[in-house]
């Protein structure tokens, strides 16, 4: 099996971080997509809410949470017709016979290194995806809601510096997402172009390194045709 990357157990003070950034503009637990991340993660949408409330994870086998996780991606990543994977397919994929598939899925196998990275490419998830704890796998999902959140909370005057900047991510559809478009409108259609915190905003882009204010720049040029009515 492949070992996740390396980052500890964060998830308590991750969780932490993001309830402050919520109160901080004003939303709740609710606005943070349970669905979202069950599908990344691989976790069910129950577990999730009770690893956000600090539930521990539950002790099991590798082969177990391997066996779930497949069985997962099968049903929830599908071909464009929306039918499953056939074994066929699935082993093909994994460079595996049609057999071997099926003992993978009904975990009467344990795959090898070589196996798990060829299933992980063929679903299109994450290096480690199969290997994470639950924990270590919510943690890595949320990491974007932060980002988003912390931008929200930077463009609604909650004095978030730098750090605010980082994720150099663009809003989705989500609530999170149309709270983030809404924030940024609200700043750009202000009369006064001298507003604080359009000037804070343009400090703090200028201040970054160019590679990451390469990438804050596209996706707020990707905000603002939003902004503007535009594709």
């Amino acid at each position: 099996m492949t070992d996740v990357p390396s980052q500890g157990d964060d998830l308590q003070a991750l969780v932490s971080a993001i309830d402050e950034l919520l109160n901080a503009v004003g939303l709740g637990r609710e606005a943070i997509d349970s669905d979202k991340l069950s599908f990344e993660t691989g976790i069910p949408v129950d577990r999730v809410a009770e690893l956000l409330d600090g539930a521990e994870s539950e002790p099991g086998s590798l082969n177990e949470t391997f066996r779930q996780r497949l069985n997962f991606l099968r049903e929830t990543r599908r071909k464009p017709d929306g039918k499953r994977f056939t074994l066929d397919e699935i082993g093909q994929g994994a460079g595996i016979s049609k057999a071997q598939a099926g003992f993978l899925l009904n975990g009467q196998r344990m795959p090898g290194l070589a196996i798990v990275s060829a299933l992980e490419n063929f679903f299109h998830v994450e290096p480690g995806f199969f290997s994470a704890t639950e924990r270590q796998s919510l943690c890595r999902a949320l990491q974007p809601v932060r980002g988003q959140l912390t931008h929200l909370a930077f463009l609604k005057g909650h004095g978030i510096t730098r750090m605010a900047m980082r994720s150099g991510r663009t809003a989705d559809e989500s609530a999170l997402g149309q709270e983030l478009l809404s924030a940024l409108s609200a700043v750009l259609n202000e009369p006064d172009r001298e507003d604080p915190e359009v000037r804070q905003l343009t400090s703090e882009i200028t201040s970054l390194p160019c590679e990451s204010r390469r990438r804050v720049v596209s996706g707020l040029r990707s905000l603002l045709r939003r902004a503007r009515g535009g594709e």
